[in-house]
């Protein structure tokens, strides 16, 4: 893939954390030429001066994804190729560890005209400062910029030698879509004012998991500039409405930017600063036009540019807003560009048409975006707080993209990177990591549940979406999950005592999950029962009707399913009375249950007539389900029994209220946490089918 390129970065800083390079080359009029390039962790290209590309595709540890741009006509006598690289070399739930690096090289054909290690220079800009804090726990660091020495990234003076990365990672080529880029700007602030210093506020700590020297500063290490903490501590009086730009802001003043839903990508601002400037931008998904306020969410959306002159700025990182405030702490800026450049999947290539309810086709728009936002280079939860590449999450998201567009381009990467997970001891024998690439800051920890959605994906993956050939390339890692798996067996043949994060629902039911848990049980089964479909081991196909029996005969009482059993001293198995709403949805949909039979009458007029997705309203007893997962259990099963009706109505009162706030689709009933959520674009695929199958 590469002919001439070697890994390389600036001498002595590929195992620092947050360090920030330049690459630069040029090129004389050149026709045809194309760029093969891959980094750790991120790159941002520009040519002549011009954006062109963020990545590369993240990728499993070992691996580096290799993008291949088009450089087209370069019809200047001398053309510059620039590239920034943010190595991060820190624990977190966005992208594995590893020595930060590039490796890049230009070519006509098979002639190579420039290549890393050859003919690049390489530097170690100032610009982008070092000691700040990390955005959250799952990503990496904020962005802080001192553009007051004048000087681009490439200056001399910033020169550095460099040091060959040996091994590198391999190259791979990039399976996901190439990103999709737009500038979404408003032409006009939608208010302005001033702020006003107040030491009552209350400010958000921001507290990480383990901080140590391999994966956050100290406290002691930290810059002094604190933007989130700016803003937090300032009230805002608004002295005007509309304002278009260009805008004067004077120290002390702020503008408020409507975007009218939720955007993702890159925050643009273009500015001249009439003398040193301090500007802190915030961000948020859910604030109002008149009163900035960050989302409740676990992550640092702030960033602060120091400048002088003129600035054209864009972030590194892609962020998540429907709100924005620029607020001068320093100095007066005229604000000439203010916005998003999108960072997200092309909407080119849809197959399905809108419904032709109105309600359906604004909620199936918002789940497009939904899905566009967060199926890039691999599926993610949310492009904000985390960008993860998390199972089950992905075995819903997974659906929408084979709707849309009858491919599976994103999967095919995202379960590439599973498949090429090498444990290094982190993990149990056998056992796949949670979310993926990943190097979490608590190392070894993940979900068992996950792992079995992991085997039913992969399952519809070779079955449903056309991958038969290659359903031998899963053997290993499926495999090895039964082996795990089996090593937890009680005498039953239940799961007993799962080691590391239970997980089943975002409710109390989770608080059930240790000992003996039947929605676990019942996971188990259709786990086992997949892996017989894939390769025709009867032996599992036997144990997945054993598990069920079993688990239906001990948790089934009184009309309805338990939740969990504990194990007395004695030794004896006590089911307890927890019963929870999603404990039904899994004893049905994965317990080869028929509902309508006479035997579980009271348990489908339950689910049929006291249930209702858009309320929490529930007989005396009964846990609720939430949105992730119980209300995307519930929509399956309506889906399987036919219920079309009453499921496409229950859609209309749940995910209406969302689309019409933010355009996205949400990771709870309410408005916390992320307000723009993957795996909640399943709710496309379950409208399209139910509209197609009338």
């Amino acid at each position: 893939m590469f002919l001439k390129a070697k890994a390389i970065y600036p001498k002595g800083k590929s195992l620092e954390m947050n360090t920030f390079a330049a690459f630069s080359t040029t090129l004389p009029k050149t026709a045809g030429a194309k760029l093969y390039v891959t980094a750790a962790t991120f790159y941002r290209l520009f040519v002549n001066g011009k954006f062109v590309s963020h990545g590369p595709a993240r990728c499993a540890g070992g691996y580096a994804r290799v993008d291949e741009i088009e450089l087209g006509e370069l019809s200047l006598p001398e053309n510059e190729i620039l590239i920034l690289v943010a190595g991060y070399a820190c624990g977190s739930l966005t992208s594995v560890r590893q020595p930060s690096f590039l490796r890049a090289e230009v070519r006509v054909g098979n002639e190579v005209l420039r290549a890393s290690g050859y003919d690049f220079g390489v530097f170690t800009p100032s610009t982008r400062l070092q000691h700040v804090k990390r955005y959250s726990v799952q990503r990496h660091f904020t962005e802080v910029y001192d553009y007051r020495a004048k000087k681009v990234e490439n200056d001399p003076s910033f020169a550095s030698d460099f040091d060959i990365i040996d091994p590198a990672p391999t190259p791979l080529a990039r399976v996901a879509p190439y990103p999709y880029y737009s500038d979404v700007l408003p032409g006009a602030a939608a208010s302005r004012g001033a702020l006003i210093p107040d030491a009552s506020l209350p400010v958000r700590e921001f507290k990480y998991q383990n901080p140590d020297e391999e994966n956050c500063y100290f406290e002691s290490e930290l810059i002094a500039f604190d933007p989130f903490r700016f803003i937090e501590s300032h009230g805002q009086k608004k002295t005007g409405g509309n304002s278009p730009l260009p805008l004067t802001l004077s120290e002390g003043e702020y503008a408020i930017f409507d975007l009218r839903r939720i955007e993702t990508g890159f925050i643009e601002l273009l500015c001249e600063a009439k003398s040193d400037s301090d500007i802190v931008i915030g961000f948020s998904e859910m604030a109002s036009p008149d009163v900035f306020s960050f989302t409740s969410l676990d992550a640092y959306n702030a960033i602060e540019i120091l400048t002088s002159g003129k600035t054209d700025f864009t972030s590194f990182e892609p962020y998540v807003a429907k709100f924005l405030i620029v607020a001068v702490k320093k100095g007066e800026i005229l604000l000439e560009k203010f916005g998003i450049k999108t960072f997200m999947h092309s909407p080119s290539g849809i197959l399905t048409d809108e419904p032709e309810d109105p309600e359906l086709a604004s909620i199936y728009r918002a789940a497009i975006r939904t899905f566009l936002h967060n199926a890039l280079d691999i599926y993610t939860d949310c492009p904000s707080r985390e960008r993860a590449g998390w199972l089950c999450d992905s075995y819903f998201t997974a659906r929408t993209e084979y709707t849309l567009f009858g491919r599976t381009d994103v999967e095919d990467a995202f379960l590439e990177n599973y498949r090429l997970f090498e444990n290094d001891g982190s993990y149990p024998d056998g056992v796949i990591p949670m979310c993926y690439p990943s190097d979490p800051i608590i190392g070894g920890k993940f979900i068992p549940q996950w792992t079995m959605w992991y085997i039913l994906e992969v399952e519809e993956y070779v079955h449903k979406r056309g991958h038969e050939k290659e359903k031998d390339l899963f053997k290993k890692s499926v495999y090895g999950l039964l082996s795990f798996y089996g090593r937890h067996e009680n005498s039953d043949g239940l799961l007993e005592n799962l080691p590391s994060w239970n997980f089943v629902e975002w409710s109390a039911a989770n608080s059930w999950t240790h000992n003996v848990n039947y929605p676990t049980a019942f996971l188990y089964s259709a786990a086992l029962e997949a892996a017989y479909k894939l390769w025709g081991d009867e032996e599992l196909l036997e144990k997945s009707k054993r598990v069920r029996e079993v688990a239906i005969s001990q948790s089934f009482k009184n009309g309805l399913f338990r939740d969990h059993a504990v194990r007395r001293e004695s030794g004896e198995l006590e089911l307890l009375s927890d019963t929870s709403e999603i404990a039904q949805y899994y004893a049905i949909l994965f317990g080869g249950i028929d509902v309508k039979s006479e035997e579980y009458g009271e348990l489908y007029s339950f689910i049929m007539e006291k249930c209702p997705m858009e309320t929490t309203s529930r007989p005396f007893g009964i846990e609720p389900i939430n949105a992730f997962m119980g209300v995307y259990l519930r929509i399956e099963l309506m889906r399987r029994l036919g219920e079309r009706e009453l499921m496409l109505s229950e859609i209309k009162s749940f995910f209406s209220a969302m689309d019409a706030v933010t355009g996205t689709l949400w990771e709870h009933r309410t408005p916390s946490a992320s307000l723009d959520h993957g795996f909640a674009s399943y709710v496309l695929s379950v409208i399209v089918d139910a509209l197609n199958n009338k």
